[in-house]
């Protein structure tokens, strides 16, 4: 018998444990969703939420004070001229701490409420100076707007605002 065919025979078939995984199914098939219908629909974004965030190149100094304090080592100080550098942000490392902003001197780094860009490539998502200094748009700007509610029978409810 093969290595692999040893290993499942040691393991006990329980159907009662698919009987039970079936009835909870089962329990949830009649109630409302939970689910958000994205991009249809999306969250209102509270006050102070952490976005992404861009810059403001007239602003900037070069201090590389972002660099040095993101904990994801997510801001990397780019040459962008002879003796100038700005940052660049690799949004895959990022966690969005907002430390960055928070210790610009000159408040050259800009928060957004914006948390979900989209991209159609790969190439898209990466981003180089000029476009990091730009705004970024909602990815579903005509979505309608929800507010989370809870209800203590059904769980999480959307109200429509």
């Amino acid at each position: 018998m093969s290595e692999l065919g040893r290993r499942f025979s040691r393991v006990p078939f329980r159907i009662d444990d698919h009987i039970r995984a079936l009835a909870t199914g089962l329990k949830y098939l009649g109630r409302p969703r939970i689910t958000l219908m994205y991009p249809e629909e999306t969250m209102e974004i509270p006050k102070g939420y952490r976005g992404y965030f861009y810059l403001v190149d007239k602003k900037c100094v070069g201090c590389s004070l972002c660099a040095m304090i993101c904990p994801a080592g997510a801001i990397k100080m780019i040459q962008v001229e002879e003796k100038k550098k700005r940052p660049w942000v690799h949004w895959g490392y990022c966690v969005f701490c907002n430390f960055c902003i928070d210790v610009c001197p000159t408040e050259a780094l800009v928060a957004t409420p914006v948390h979900d860009w989209a991209f159609y490539t790969l190439e898209e998502h990466r981003f180089d100076v000029q476009k990091f200094q730009e705004p970024p748009k909602p990815a579903f700007e005509k979505a309608k707007k929800v507010k989370p509610v809870l209800d203590e029978k059904v769980g999480i409810k959307y109200e429509h605002s």
